[in-house]
């Protein structure tokens, strides 16, 4: 009789203790996360670089060679920082971290997941960055970044199309 309830027991307990995260959404919250952390201790110093930022090895790929067609043309690629949408910004309040919301909503591909931060710069600027979310064998990486009608993918994609490059 002990052994029956103590199997009892166990069984209500398993059935009550919550499966562990693999991942899903909150995985991807909490990678965007941890780039707004990295962005948050860089703010004022230095801007989040590519590096600081997991993205997919695709994504990895195609801003390296976008990086190398602007430095060979002797301008940057990108100025100021991604994950925070400016130059020379100095503080982050409000931030909010989690699924995409509003009603102009970006559609997700097969696979891929939206994670939306809001957040003030400088206490007055309204700022909101999606980011286009993968799971990997390596864990949850960026696809994509939109913001402010900044599609880094596409940006980085031009560099590499764009036979007519701006005289220096």
């Amino acid at each position: 009789m002990k052994r029956v309830l103590a199997a009892l027991a166990f069984a209500a307990l398993a059935a009550c203790t919550p499966a562990p995260n693999t991942g899903g959404a909150d995985g991807a919250k909490a990678a965007v996360e941890s780039v707004y952390a990295t962005a948050q201790r860089n703010l004022g110093h230095v801007v989040t670089s590519f590096d600081e930022i997991p993205f997919t090895d695709d994504m990895k790929g195609l801003l390296a060679r976008a990086e190398a067609a602007a430095t060979q043309r002797g301008e940057p690629f990108i100025e100021g920082d991604v994950a925070l949408n400016c130059q020379d910004c100095f503080t982050v309040t409000d931030l909010v971290i989690g699924p995409q919301t509003g009603p102009q909503r970006e559609p997700a591909i097969d696979g891929h997941t939206w994670v939306e931060a809001k957040f003030k710069l400088n206490d007055d600027e309204e700022r909101t960055v999606l980011w286009d979310m993968v799971e990997t064998p390596q864990g949850w990486r960026v696809d994509n970044v939109l913001s402010d009608g900044l599609n880094l993918r596409t940006e980085a994609q031009s560099y590499l199309t764009d036979t007519n490059p701006p005289p220096p």
